[in-house]
């Protein structure tokens, strides 16, 4: 039930790259750059300033740090969300938070922010054993209290793709507040954010596309973009073995159980109303 706004004050935005889901001009190999270069100072670079807050009646603290990679010198500010004995009752089971941006680029989508998981490391004075780093967004609001002119793609693919990855995910905590609009960070313009997947994968969850009872998101998903219809089916066992760090082999096989019952899904539809109707144009 963890969930957090990156429209911070007390945060200045430093020293950012931006991109939007699927929407770039950018050529796909240049976008790809701009994540590595991210992922690159989270995972190296030094924390020189740390602000703790809890927010927003999150179960936890949330870390708001900056980071300073010598390498690069480069600066960026992140949320860093240390993982916690027990996980909250599996409500803040910190590792998701990377899995799911990892699974995010895998079906080709650039929704969440750049993600790293860092181990045994110095924050100002305190010891943190494990933990996600996650670009920092500026700019960001509640996507759904925003002017949808502004999204850049329509409400139906935004829906689509945030249920598809929390049906894969099992993530009952995908709530409206949880879907922002911010300052993306391959281009400079906003685009839409999904946060907080700490409650992925929590024992009991079950979650469809054509029920999801999180905070009264109920209503079914019946579309899809092609491009992630396609990116489903080309989502291997192979490709998710990169989570084996962090899943144990029944959670990966769910996952790609999930993806087969999703395709199953869309392929009924596809073949009941076709293409015309089941496919979201592309922005």
């Amino acid at each position: 039930m963890v969930h957090f706004i990156f429209l911070l004050s007390f945060i200045a935005p430093v020293a950012f790259s931006d991109c939007k889901p699927l929407l770039s001009s950018l050529a796909p190999k240049t976008r790809e750059v701009v994540h590595q270069e991210i992922i690159s100072d989270l995972q190296n670079g030094n924390i020189t300033e740390v602000k703790i807050k809890r927010l927003n009646g999150n179960t936890h603290d949330l870390w708001f740090v900056t980071l300073y990679n010598p390498e690069t010198q480069r600066t960026r500010t992140a949320l860093m969300k240390p993982r916690e004995w027990g996980d909250h009752d599996g409500w803040a089971r910190a590792p998701m938070e990377w899995v799911a941006y990892r699974l995010n680029r895998l079906l080709g989508m650039d929704y969440i922010p750049p993600t790293v998981y860092r181990y045994g490391f110095r924050a100002n004075g305190h010891w943190i054993y494990e933990a996600p780093l996650i670009l920092f967004v500026p700019e960001a609001e509640t996507l759904f209290e925003t002017e949808p002119t502004t999204w850049g793609q329509s409400k139906e693919a935004i829906q689509s793709d945030h249920r598809i990855l929390c049906v894969l995910l099992h993530n009952q905590d995908g709530h409206k507040r949880n879907l922002l609009l911010g300052r993306h960070w391959t281009e400079d313009r906003s685009a839409p954010v999904f946060i907080d997947f700490g409650a992925s994968l929590r024992k009991g969850t079950h979650i469809t596309l054509s029920q999801y009872p999180a905070f009264g998101n109920t209503e079914p998903v019946s579309t899809i973009r092609k491009s992630t219809y396609l990116a489903l089916k080309n989502l291997s066992h192979q490709a998710l073995t990169e989570f084996s760090q962090h899943l144990t082999n029944e959670e990966i096989a769910g996952i790609l159980k999930r993806r087969d019952g999703i395709l199953a899904y869309f392929d009924q539809l596809l073949e009941a109303q076709g293409s015309s109707k089941v496919f979201i144009p592309e922005s």
